[in-house]
Formats: C-alpha cells, sequence, structure tokens
C-alpha cells in the first residue's frame, strides 16, 4: 500500500467517521431540544399545581385567622361588658356604702 492509497483511506475514513457523527449531533441536538421543551412542561405544571395549593391553603388559612379574630373580639367585647358591670355595680354599692357611713356620722354627731 502506497502513502496515497493509506492517505485516501484514511480519508475516506475521516469523512465516514465525519457523517456519522454530524448525524449523531443533529439527532442528539432534536432530542435534547424535545427533552428541554419536556422538562420545562413538566416544570411549569408543576410550579402552576404548587401555586394554586398554596392559593388554597392561604385562603383556608386566612379564613381560619379571619373567625379566630371575630370569636377574640367577641370574647373581649363580652369581657369588657361584664367588666364596665361589675364596675359600675361596685361604684354604686361603695356610692350606697359612703351615703350610709355619711348618714352614720351626722346621727353620731347631731
Amino acid at each position: 500500500m502506497t502513502f496515497l492509497e493509506a492517505l485516501a483511506l484514511v480519508g475516506t475514513a475521516a469523512t465516514i467517521l465525519g457523517v456519522f457523527l454530524t448525524i449523531y449531533a443533529i439527532v442528539n441536538n432534536k432530542t435534547l431540544k424535545k427533552e428541554s421543551m419536556l422538562t420545562r412542561n413538566v416544570i411549569t405544571e408543576v410550579i402552576t399545581e404548587e401555586s394554586r395549593l398554596t392559593r388554597e391553603i392561604m385562603g383556608k388559612e386566612t379564613k381560619l385567622v379571619r373567625e379566630m379574630t371575630k370569636e377574640i373580639a367577641e370574647y373581649l367585647g363580652n369581657l369588657t361588658r361584664e367588666s364596665i358591670k361589675e364596675t359600675k355595680e361596685t361604684t354604686k354599692y361603695l356610692g350606697d356604702l359612703i351615703v350610709a357611713e355619711g348618714n352614720k356620722t351626722r346621727k353620731a354627731i347631731g
């Protein structure tokens, strides 16, 4: 085999290898694009679902917080009304006691 024949054989092999690698790269590129698109779609679906679930949970939690706040406000309102009522009763009692003691003192002096 002469140098030129060996060079032609190596050139032919390199050309075949180059064509094979080019075809492989084109197929691989298409596959990667499809995988990338599918991955994006799946990630988008997951994010959308998580976002929906988060909004649902936050809505439920917000509703619970509102209900609890309403119950606490009612409890504090009742407690305040009872406290005001008790304060009025105590004030009336003390007033009556002061008047009674004043009358006793007047009788004792007079």
